[in-house]
């Protein structure tokens, strides 16, 4: 399933994923300032519509449905597929030939490739 989540909404799923459940004002104190109740509600209430996120009880807990893996996976596979059209190889070429690696991640990048079978 298409996922589409927006900077926001990946804000509060982060909360849910680290909290396990909250409520509205949980996931508002969490939050940096700037969100407000209705805010909030809207977000969670857009979260369980695409069937992110589920709500039980009263006053309501709100939980993520789909991991944050799963989340990831996807935002990978949508940004790979966007911009570098399914090229893997095109995007860490990109990182390499453009300096944003550092030694740390050289190193480990190599390792991963002389691992692979070919």
């Amino acid at each position: 399933m298409d996922y589409k989540i927006s900077d926001s909404e990946w804000k509060v799923m982060e909360i849910l994923w680290e909290k396990g459940a909250a409520t509205q004002s949980e996931v508002m104190d969490a939050l940096t300032e700037g969100w407000n109740k209705n805010t909030v509600y809207t977000f969670l209430s857009r979260l369980e519509h695409k069937g992110l996120a589920a709500a039980e009880g009263s006053p309501k807990r709100y939980a993520a449905v789909i991991g944050r893996e799963e989340c990831v996976r996807q935002e990978e596979e949508s940004f790979l597929n966007k911009v570098y059209h399914g090229s893997a190889g095109k995007l860490v070429a990109a990182f390499v030939e453009e300096g944003r690696l550092t030694e740390k991640e050289k190193a480990m990048l190599k390792q991963l490739l002389e691992g692979m079978d070919v």
